[in-house]
């Protein structure tokens, strides 16, 4: 096997038990809320046996964050079956909102997630054909670099601007002024080459596009 292939399989590997890492961590936060507002309505309840006095607005509070919590965890769960199918096929068509909404929302379980303002072009959704998995990989990356350059107190901003040669332009903005302008590290360099696409500094230097070809030539 090729040298550069094997480091880049094992980044692959890496990227996935890290996604799911922080999808079970996220889950386990849910079932927790749940687990202790069950708890309450349990006391609640044995309160009310007793003949004791329980405001109605306790029971409905307990019952609303619980039923909050299990749609949370529908929506976590979908989101974990959507990124787990992107190694189905190796390549295929996307819709480059769709993948970034997910990863945005996926990268958002980090402690230390900034909060992100996702900017979808009016037109039609861009699609490429290309790995789906090591894209969503080059995505994450670069938000958790943006993540890390203004803190989970910040916002950046993403944005997408289609090409006229069926390309397109992921944007990320209001990173300020770069701490590390080392970046994007070999590893980034590696994901991007591989699927033909390229990152660079925004003019401003306060951020970075992703150019991602309309078809992927030829996956390293």
């Amino acid at each position: 096997m090729n040298r550069a292939i094997e480091i880049q399989n094992n980044e692959d590997l890496a990227f996935f038990g890290k996604v799911n890492a922080s999808i079970s961590h996220e889950l386990k936060n849910i079932l927790a809320i749940i687990s202790e507002a069950a708890g309450l309505l349990h006391d609640l309840t044995e309160m009310l046996t007793k003949g004791e006095s329980v405001a109605p607005e306790m029971l409905m509070t307990c019952s609303k964050d619980i039923a909050e919590e299990i749609q949370r965890g529908f929506v976590t769960i979908k989101q974990m079956n959507t990124f787990s199918h992107s190694v189905d096929e190796a390549l295929k068509s996307v819709n480059l909102i769709e993948v970034l909404d997910l990863m945005i929302n996926l990268a958002g379980f980090l402690s230390f997630a900034s909060k992100v303002r996702f900017d979808p072009p009016e037109e039609a959704a861009p699609m490429v054909l290309t790995c789906p998995f090591r894209l969503q990989n080059l995505i994450y990356q670069v938000l958790v670099f943006a993540f890390e350059s203004v803190g989970p107190d910040g916002e950046i901003q993403v944005s997408i601007h289609p090409q006229n040669n069926g390309s397109a332009r992921i944007t990320f903005s209001g990173l300020g002024s770069m701490n590390a302008p080392t970046f994007p590290v070999d590893k980034t360099k590696h994901i991007a080459e591989s699927i033909g696409a390229e990152i660079c500094v925004t003019g401003d230097s306060q951020g970075f596009d992703i150019l991602v070809p309309q078809i992927i030539e030829n996956m390293k």
